[in-house]
């Protein structure tokens, strides 16, 4: 079985735009550091330069926001060294409970949100 280890990436920009990343590979922190550093490197080389097409994702722009150069950071981890997206589902948990000697259960939690309007 392969262990990963899962690392978040994530940029904040004006008005409020947010984006994170879960990233998955075999790697210990140290490496991770590097190859991150190594991604980085690669955006700021392109900033100015016009893309073309079917270079980084297909997009065809000169990379010189932040989005951009995340999204050129996350691009080359993932298809340059090897990194895995990954998901996390925060409302699903799966228990694992042994209530007697011959059965083991495993039971879906699952958080549900309802809303519904208020008559006033």
């Amino acid at each position: 079985m392969v262990e990963l280890n899962i690392f978040k990436v994530e940029y904040d920009w004006y008005e409020g735009e947010h984006e994170e990343t879960l990233l998955g590979k075999s790697v210990k922190r140290e490496e991770f550091e590097k190859d991150i550093i190594k991604a980085k490197k690669f955006a700021e080389s392109l900033m100015g330069k016009e893309i073309k097409l079917g270079e980084y994702l297909g997009k065809g722009y000169t990379v010189q926001c932040l989005p951009q150069y995340y999204n050129q950071i996350i691009w080359f981890l993932t298809e340059k060294l090897g990194y895995i997206l990954c998901y996390f589902d925060e409302d699903i948990c799966y228990s694992i409970e042994d209530f007697s000697e011959n059965e083991i259960y495993v039971n879906k939690i699952e958080d549900k949100r309802k809303t519904s309007k208020l008559k006033c």
